[in-house]
């Protein structure tokens, strides 16, 4: 890992007062912790996406009922579409099966796909396009 992206890592642990940051993409793996004692480590908010006059009405925050979802596999921005004129990868009463993509994850540039682990409907999306997401952040509630 170059050490500018390590050094950008450590701005965004930084900048949204986080306690902890992971980051893996293929053979890369790194976490940080903070050393502040004041950081938020109950109510981290990441930064806001910025929305424009064509993106959809903002999903409201929900509640999972259960453990049956998909989960980010990285800190990033979540994408529900490869891009904004594509449709997106997943919508509610979809059926996904075990390694269908359902959405990605870009953060410093490069891009993770998000992978459903298991068979299902979706139930629900649990976060919005160009959402930031933490680590282990349930996305996508199958039923």
């Amino acid at each position: 890992m170059k050490t500018d992206n390590i050094e950008a890592l450590i701005k965004l642990l930084k900048d949204n007062n986080l306690a902890e940051l992971e980051y893996s993409n293929k053979d890369e793996h790194i976490k940080l912790r903070s050393l502040n004692p004041h950081v938020n480590t109950l109510n981290v908010q990441p930064a806001p996406a910025q929305a424009d006059a064509k993106q959809a009405v903002m999903a409201p925050k929900a509640t999972v009922a259960n453990n049956n979802t998909i989960n980010a596999p990285s800190v990033g921005v979540f994408y529900t579409a490869k891009s904004p004129q594509e449709p997106p990868y997943v919508k509610v009463g979809d059926q996904v099966k075990k390694g269908d993509v359902v959405g990605v994850i870009e953060v410093m540039k490069a891009f993770t796909d998000v992978v459903a682990d298991r068979e299902g409907t979706v139930e629900k999306v649990l976060v919005n396009n160009e959402e930031g997401v933490e680590y282990g952040q349930p996305l996508i509630q199958l039923k």
